[in-house]
C-alpha cells in the first residue's frame, strides 16, 4: 500500500507541471509568447548564424552616399543610371526596398509648375523626357522587383475596397502563379487591407513587386519574415520571395499545408523549399553584422564597385542611413536596417540554413 502511495506520488509533479502549463497558455498566452520569444532570442545571442558568402548583397544609400549625392530622395534618372549599371554588370535580380507611389517632383515638367520659366526654357524642359519615364525604362528587362506597402498613415486605399482587381496586383497581372497542394492556406496569412502601391507605369516595367513590410512581435523585434501576404483573397509575394523568384527565372510558388487548419508548412520557390509558419513566414536565425554584406551606393555609381562583385547577385537597393528611419530591432538588442533583414533571410535561404 506504502508503495502504490509513493508510486502515485511521483506522477503528481508533472501532472501538475502540465496542468499550470495549459492554465498559463490559456489563461495568459501572451506571457508564454513573451517568454518564448525571450528564450528564442537569447538562443541567438548564444549560437548567431555564421555569415556564409551567399550571393546576396545591399547597395546601399548610406550617409556618404547622402553627402556626396544629395539627400533623399533621389531623382529616378539618378536610380535609372544605377539600375542600368546593376544590371550591365550581370546581377541575378534587383530588389527595391523602397516604395515608388509618387511621381518624382524633380522631373522637368513638375519643375515647371514650380519655376513658371519664360517660354524659351519652358519649351525647353518640356522637350526633356520625364524622369518617371526614364526609371521605366532601365526597369524593363533588368530583373528588378519593386516594392509595395501596407498604409501606415490612415489615408483611403488608392483603390476603393471592392476593386482591387482594377490594381495592378490583381490576379490577371500576376508575372507568376501559386500552385497549392493541401489546403488553401489563404485564410491563414497576414492582410493587406490597404496597400501604397508603386507607380502603374513603373510597376509594369518592373519584373515582380513584393510586400516590404514586417510583422514585428509585441515588443517590436522581427524575428520572423513573411513570405507570402494576403490581398483581397489571394496570395502575394514578399520582397524576398518575389526577387528569389526572378533571379531564379521561375514562374511559379508552390505552398504546402500539413494538415486540415493547420496552416501553411512550406513554400517552395525553384530549387529552394524554406520551412514556414502557419502564417507563411520564415524564422530567421541572425548573424552579426557583415562589412562584406554592404555595398555604398555612391561607389556603384562612381564604377568603383568590380563587376565580378555584382555578377550573378541579388542585389537589394536599401539605405542603412539613420535619417531615412528604416531601422528594426533584431534579438540580438540593436537597431539594424530594415533591408538588412530582407538580406539575412536571403542569406539563409540561398545557403540552406533555416530555421524550424
Amino acid at each position: 500500500m506504502g508503495t502504490n502511495l509513493l508510486k502515485h506520488l511521483s506522477l503528481l509533479p508533472p501532472i501538475v507541471s502540465v496542468v499550470l502549463g495549459l492554465a498559463l497558455l490559456v489563461a495568459n498566452p501572451v506571457t508564454l509568447q513573451g517568454l518564448s520569444n525571450q528564450l528564442f532570442d537569447q538562443y541567438q545571442r548564444w549560437h548567431p548564424r555564421s555569415y556564409v558568402d551567399a550571393p546576396v548583397r545591399i547597395v546601399d544609400i548610406d550617409e556618404e552616399s547622402l553627402a556626396r549625392l544629395g539627400q533623399w530622395p533621389w531623382p529616378r534618372t539618378r536610380l535609372a543610371e544605377l539600375v542600368k549599371k546593376l544590371n550591365a554588370a550581370g546581377a541575378a535580380a534587383i530588389g527595391f526596398d523602397v516604395v515608388f507611389a509618387e511621381p518624382d517632383r524633380t522631373s522637368p515638367r513638375a519643375m515647371l509648375d514650380l519655376w513658371a520659366p519664360d517660354d524659351p526654357i519652358r519649351n525647353a524642359l518640356a522637350k526633356l523626357p520625364d524622369n518617371d519615364a526614364v526609371f521605366a525604362e532601365s526597369l524593363a528587362g533588368a530583373g528588378a522587383v519593386l516594392g509595395f506597402a501596407e498604409r501606415g498613415d490612415g489615408k483611403a486605399a488608392q483603390t476603393p475596397a471592392g476593386t482591387i482587381s482594377a490594381t495592378l496586383l490583381a490576379p490577371e497581372t500576376y508575372p507568376f502563379r501559386y500552385v497549392t497542394s493541401g489546403e488553401l492556406a489563404e485564410r491563414w496569412l497576414h492582410r493587406f487591407n490597404n496597400p501604397l502601391l508603386p507607380l502603374p507605369a513603373l510597376a509594369k516595367a518592373a519584373a515582380g513587386v513584393g510586400a516590404l513590410s514586417f510583422v514585428p512581435d509585441t515588443d517590436g523585434v522581427v524575428r520572423r519574415v513573411p513570405l507570402v501576404f494576403q490581398l483581397a483573397g489571394d496570395p502575394i509575394p514578399s520582397l524576398v520571395a518575389e526577387v528569389l523568384r526572378v533571379a531564379q527565372g521561375e514562374k511559379n510558388y508552390f505552398l504546402k499545408t500539413d494538415a486540415k487548419d493547420a496552416g501553411l508548412a512550406e513554400i517552395r520557390i525553384g530549387q529552394f523549399i524554406i520551412p514556414t509558419t502557419p502564417q507563411g513566414e520564415m524564422w530567421v536565425h541572425f548573424s552579426h553584422a557583415a562589412p562584406n554584406r554592404y555595398l555604398p551606393a555612391w561607389k556603384v555609381l562612381a564604377g568603383e564597385i568590380p563587376n565580378a562583385l555584382l555578377e550573378g547577385q541579388i542585389l537589394l537597393v536599401g539605405s542603412s542611413a539613420q535619417g531615412l528611419m528604416d531601422l528594426r530591432f533584431s534579438p540580438f538588442g540593436q537597431l539594424i536596417p530594415g533591408v538588412e533583414v530582407h538580406a539575412q533571410a536571403l542569406e539563409q535561404i540561398l545557403s540552406k540554413q533555416t530555421l524550424q
